[in-house]
């Protein structure tokens, strides 16, 4: 049975959602507000995380941040906001769909179905090896050869991008908007101090970081 969260601080939309989704199988847990749908993906692990954006003590966009840096579980977005600005807000916020209000349950449970079932198969390749670097995302670890290395969350999530498009180039906004997040006002060179110490952890792998003038990083073969 796949366990969704649900947040939303309406208690009648809760209760709904609970009666139907329960209803088509699924486990449902409900919170009233981010602050307490945060609380509870630290305490378990969930299949689905579902989140209004509009609610009181911690809105569901500064509740998918704080997820964000625990948690790789698919979050939906439920809102009555629906223009293309809102909608661009979720998606940089990390979520990974956003449906507008109102909608058939029917269409929430195939979303659900559908997240959950693709979460689930990117979650059997968590372990990605290339070039004698194997990448362990489920445990955090990194190895080159047999040799297990340290690397800063920051260092981890930057390789694992990498590794996970290899031969795409990718810039530095890009990283920047993925690892750092959207709002992140400081200098994108950071993005080449974190490169920089990436190399020096890597040793004699660090070869398959290749810098693209003008366009970003890419991972490839020596």
């Amino acid at each position: 049975m796949y366990k969704i969260l649900v947040c939303d601080d309406e208690i009648k939309i809760r209760e709904t959602f609970r009666d139907y989704l329960s209803a088509k199988g699924f486990d449902v847990t409900l919170t009233a507000n981010g602050e307490e749908a945060v609380s509870r993906t630290r305490e378990e692990d969930f299949d689905l995380i579902i989140l209004d954006v509009m609610m009181p003590v911690m809105n569901g966009l500064e509740a998918c941040k704080e997820i964000r840096k625990t948690k790789d579980t698919p979050i939906l977005f439920l809102s009555a906001l629906g223009e293309e600005q809102d909608i661009l807000d979720g998606f940089r916020n990390g979520c990974d769909d956003y449906i507008v209000k109102p909608f058939p349950m029917s269409v929430l449970t195939e979303k659900c179905n559908v997240m959950i079932t693709r979460y689930k198969g990117n979650s059997l390749q968590n372990e990605i090896s290339l070039y004698g670097i194997t990448l362990d995302k489920s445990r955090k670890k990194v190895t080159v050869g047999n040799t297990e290395i340290e690397l800063s969350n920051k260092m981890f999530s930057l390789l694992s991008m990498l590794m996970e498009n290899k031969d795409i180039v990718l810039t530095r906004e890009q990283i920047l908007t993925k690892i750092w997040g959207w709002d992140f006002d400081g200098d994108e060179r950071v993005v080449d101090t974190h490169i920089k110490k990436l190399r020096k952890a890597l040793g004699e792998k660090a070869v398959h970081i290749k810098t693209v003038i003008g366009g970003g990083y890419s991972f490839r073969e020596e």
